[in-house]
C-alpha cells in the first residue's frame, strides 16, 4: 500500500504527543483520521501499538493491528506488535504465528522478530530452540547493544538449561 503523505504527518504528530504523556489528544488525533481514511493500514497499526504499549486496552490493540494486516499484508510493523502482546497474554502458538509471518514481510525488523520468537521459545523453556532463534536474530543485526542483548539471551537459556537439569536430580 502507498502512503498517504498527509496522514503520515498526523501519525508523527500523534506518535509525538504519546511520547509526550499526551496519550488521549494522540488517539482523538488518530481516531479522526479513522473517519477519513478507515481502511490505511498504517493508521491501524499506529493506532494498535498505541494501545499495547500505552494503555490497557489490549483487545483494541488486537483489533487495530489485525485490521492493519487486512487492510496491508505486506506491512511488516503489525506482526511485531502482535507477537508481543500474545507474548504478553501467554498466548505463545498465536505469537509465533504472527512473528514468523512477519520474517517474510518486506522491510521488516527481523532482529525484532527473531528476538521475540526467542522470547517465545524461553518462556515455554525451550533452551535450545530459543538459543538457535537468539543466534538468528545476532546475524541479521549490525548494532553493538543489540549483539550484546541477544548474547545476554543466550547467556540466560544456558543458565536455565543447566539449573533445571541440576533441579532433577
Amino acid at each position: 500500500m502507498t502512503h498517504i503523505i498527509w496522514i503520515e504527518k498526523y501519525l508523527a504528530d500523534a506518535e509525538q504527543l504519546i511520547y509526550d504523556d499526551q496519550f488521549e489528544q494522540a488517539m482523538m488525533i488518530l481516531n479522526n483520521l479513522l473517519l477519513e481514511e478507515p481502511g490505511y493500514g498504517r493508521l491501524h497499526n499506529h493506532i494498535g501499538w498505541a494501545y499495547l504499549y500505552y494503555s490497557e486496552e489490549l483487545s483494541l490493540a488486537e483489533l487495530h493491528l489485525k485490521m492493519a494486516i487486512h487492510f496491508d499484508e505486506a506491512y511488516a510493523a503489525p506482526y511485531v506488535h502482535l507477537g508481543s502482546l500474545y507474548i504478553r497474554e501467554g498466548k505463545y502458538s498465536d505469537a509465533v504465528v504472527y512473528l514468523q509471518q512477519g520474517l517474510t514481510k518486506p522491510k521488516a525488523n527481523r532482529v525484532a522478530l527473531w528476538q521475540s520468537i526467542a522470547q517465545v521459545h524461553e518462556l515455554r523453556g525451550e533452551w535450545r530452540k530459543a538459543i538457535a532463534a537468539y543466534k538468528q536474530a545476532m546475524m541479521v543485526s549490525v548494532i553493538d547493544h543489540e549483539v550484546s542483548d541477544l548474547e545476554a539471551g543466550i547467556k540466560r537459556c544456558r543458565r536455565k538449561r543447566v539449573a533445571l537439569f541440576f533441579s532433577r536430580s
